[in-house]
């Protein structure tokens, strides 16, 4: 808590995430395995780079287009026609720094103060404050993990009110690698319409979905109406640091993202959206190398994790995290947080900041080679709560 009269007050009482202590607890002890963040370390492709630092030398380091560089933005629009055979225009496309850029882009645009956020738990820990500075207030759906997190759509709409004005579905899902199914994305949509709300797609992870079921949000339109996609390259690209992302949506909306984003940023990098240019030419490639190495790990972890006592966790769906319960050991998740970190020295996060559907689990991030995934389950398997 920060209370300071030269501070807004409504910042007085923001709570820190979990993910914002890791800076510190990594330093706790010199040989930490930090599988907290989820920071892919598969390294971004060089072609791209190599392409990025030609096209700043001839040039493209100065202000875009307010939508974002033009060619990026055709070349997105043929991609998802390809790809996915969806249609947007020009207009209906705004490049972003990232997607957490993206989603605080679209909320300050489409909340008035109080209107209401529908986050399915476990969800990303900067939903809320995503939601609340612009004024908004985030409900909070609990799944159960006896139902592996899915949804159960009645009790959905039980949180359903005048004042809800969105619903963010994050597939796969960042903690819980959750892939939904189409019958509940159809339910979904079906209550967007008959509510009269919009559904924001976190398409972060799209390419990271190890299920036979890999058909968008967005795709469940043939242009953008009620479906807000955001993206980013960070996870699908493993380019974490050059934040770059984009947000699809109907005109309007992208032309009111456009007006406050001018000032936020102004416009986006310029080297990194030739860059992004690149990464679509390659896309196959690319994804491909990275959806093979964090699937090889999480399918590795699985099978440490199902010879330990009193931790598990589901066959993984999607993304490069595996929720692991921990309920058997007694401990919440913040004790064990702290307990694994001072007994394995391994840092994982607690399921507790990722919402009240998360307490009784840790989120494992898959973002060190397998023999340092093995070194820090081997560690944890000697721990006596594990034993």
């Amino acid at each position: 808590m920060i209370k300071n009269p030269y501070i807004a007050k409504r910042h007085w009482e923001f709570k820190d995430a979990a993910l914002s202590k890791t800076n510190e607890m990594v330093k706790r002890y010199n040989d930490v395995i930090d599988l907290s963040i989820g920071a892919p370390d598969y390294p971004a492709d060089r072609k791209c780079i190599d392409r990025m630092y030609e096209d700043a030398l001839r040039g493209h380091t100065k202000y875009t287009e307010f939508l974002g560089d033009e060619e990026l933005r055709r070349a997105t629009i043929q991609q998802y026609k390809e790809d996915y055979g969806y249609d947007f225009t020009m207009d209906e496309i705004i490049i972003t720094a990232g997607g957490t850029h993206g989603l605080y882009l679209v909320m300050e645009s489409i909340l008035d103060e109080g209107d209401e956020v529908l986050a399915i738990a476990p969800f990303y820990i900067y939903y809320k404050p995503q939601v609340e500075l612009p004024h908004g207030k985030l409900v909070i759906y609990n799944t159960r993990p006896e139902d592996n997190f899915d949804i159960n759509v009645d009790e959905l709409e039980k949180h359903i009110t005048s004042r809800t004005k969105a619903i963010i579905v994050n597939s796969p899902c960042n903690p819980s690698g959750k892939v939904y199914s189409e019958e509940n994305i159809r339910a979904i949509l079906e209550l967007a319409e008959k509510y009269d709300f919009l559904v924001i797609a976190d398409d972060i992870y799209g390419a990271l979905n190890y299920t036979n079921n890999k058909k968008k949000v967005f795709a469940y339109e043939s242009s953008p109406k009620r479906v807000i996609t955001v993206y980013s390259y960070s996870k699908d690209y493993s380019m974490t640091g050059l934040r770059l992302g984009h947000v699809i949506a109907s005109r309007e909306l992208i032309e009111t993202m456009r007006r406050v984003n001018e000032a936020v940023t102004f416009t986006i990098n310029a080297p990194a959206q030739r860059l992004g240019i690149c990464a679509i030419e390659n896309r196959r490639e690319i994804q491909r190398g990275i959806y093979d190495e964090y699937y090889k790990r999480a399918k590795f972890v699985y099978e440490k994790v199902s010879c330990m006592n009193h931790i598990h966790c589901n066959k993984p769906e999607g993304t490069f995290y595996l929720f692991m319960d921990i309920r058997e050991t007694g401990l919440t998740s913040e004790e064990i947080w702290e307990r694994i970190l001072d007994e394995a020295h391994v840092l994982i996060l607690p399921g507790s900041g990722f919402g009240n559907a998360g307490e009784g689990f840790i989120r494992i991030a898959c973002t060190v080679g397998v023999q340092e995934l093995g070194a820090a389950f081997d560690r944890m398997a000697k721990m006596d709560i594990f034993k």
